[in-house]
């Protein structure tokens, strides 16, 4: 890494004088300073190495030997040499035409059975119904009422005096207050991990740097850590032109709450003296990246929550800046 940095500050020094004709000069002095650390064993420096031949910058554009370098990162279990070399097995899968299906011959229709016809029978004959037998009524017999038609003496009415209500006095109401109950919103049970790594991360419709995203490759390295590894981005910080990758470390996983921990750190690899023209970084409203080369330890913490599985917070741990971020 100490060569890389003094051959990286020789160039910045260099390109405070050149024209925009010589910088392919300089990409090119970036590119064999990186493909001496490859030699080395750097896998950062390998995975570079393979996209820039990718992509010709620096150096003359060879896929053979952008995959070359490609497999020696991925032999490390660099994230981001795996994704292209699993997307590269996938594009060279040769499909087996399926088997042609063995015809067989058709089998010979058999002769239309013969129905016999059976003989229709003759319909039998109803039964007879028994006729009724008529139901003599009933004899009523009546019986004599007598009636005494002298009439009965009434009897006298008893008048009884029904003692009057007292006055009661009325009773006031008393009515309780009863607070309102407190109704606390269900706290979110989500499966962090799986709706970390189900889709790619954006803030403000830019690409994460530290998230699952089209500029970071993650992979779940155990059931309590998810590590990322973004691709080569560039920034602008203090009219200079800085290039880097990020490493960043998921962990702290609370599904109940879904909750988690979020560590990242930048490598500027790169410091130019101007300004990028078309910068492909995360903008940052803290300008939290110094202007030179190196791992920017001990990089940034925070505390991530999901609002749900395609909305999620994170809060930076000195209480400075919170992000919003959202995946389709």
């Amino acid at each position: 890494m100490r060569q890389i940095v003094a051959i990286t500050l020789f160039y910045f020094a260099a390109t405070l004088g050149v024209s925009a004709a010589d910088n392919n000069d300089v990409q090119q002095g970036i590119f064999d300073s990186y493909l001496k650390l490859a030699n080395e064993g750097d896998v950062v420096a390998q995975y570079v190495v393979a996209q820039r031949y990718e992509t010709g910058k620096g150096t003359a554009q060879d896929m053979e030997k952008a995959f070359y370098w490609y497999e020696m990162a991925a032999k490390q279990n660099y994230p981001l040499a795996l994704v292209k070399i699993e997307a590269r097995d996938k594009a060279t899968a040769k499909v087996e035409p399926p088997a042609a299906a063995a015809v067989s011959a058709p089998k010979p229709t058999p002769p239309p059975a013969v129905v016999k016809k059976e003989p229709a029978k003759k319909p039998a004959p109803a039964p007879s119904q028994p006729k009724p037998k008529p139901v003599k009524a009933p004899e009523v017999t009546v019986a004599a009422v007598t009636t005494d038609a002298s009439p009965r003496p009434a009897k006298p009415a008893v008048r009884r005096d029904e003692p009057k209500p007292e006055a009661k006095a009325p009773v006031p109401e008393i009515v309780v207050a009863r607070a309102a109950p407190i109704v606390e919103p269900p706290k979110p049970d989500i499966n962090v991990t799986q709706a970390l790594l189900a889709g790619k991360w954006k803030r403000n419709q830019e690409e994460a740097e530290y998230l699952p995203s089209a500029n970071a490759a993650c992979l779940q390295s155990s059931n309590t850590e998810i590590v990322c590894f973004s691709g080569e981005l560039t920034r602008n910080v203090d009219n200079a032109g800085l290039t880097y990758n990020v490493k960043s470390v998921i962990s702290g996983f609370n599904n109940k709450e879904a909750k988690f921990n979020l560590r990242y750190v930048y490598n500027v690899v790169h410091v130019a003296g101007k300004p990028h023209a078309a910068p492909n970084g995360m903008s940052s409203e803290m300008n939290d990246m110094a202007v030179k080369t190196g791992w920017q330890e001990p990089g940034v913490a925070m505390e991530c929550r999901l609002r749900d599985e395609h909305s999620l917070s994170c809060t930076r741990n000195d209480r400075r800046m919170t992000y919003q971020f959202v995946r389709e």
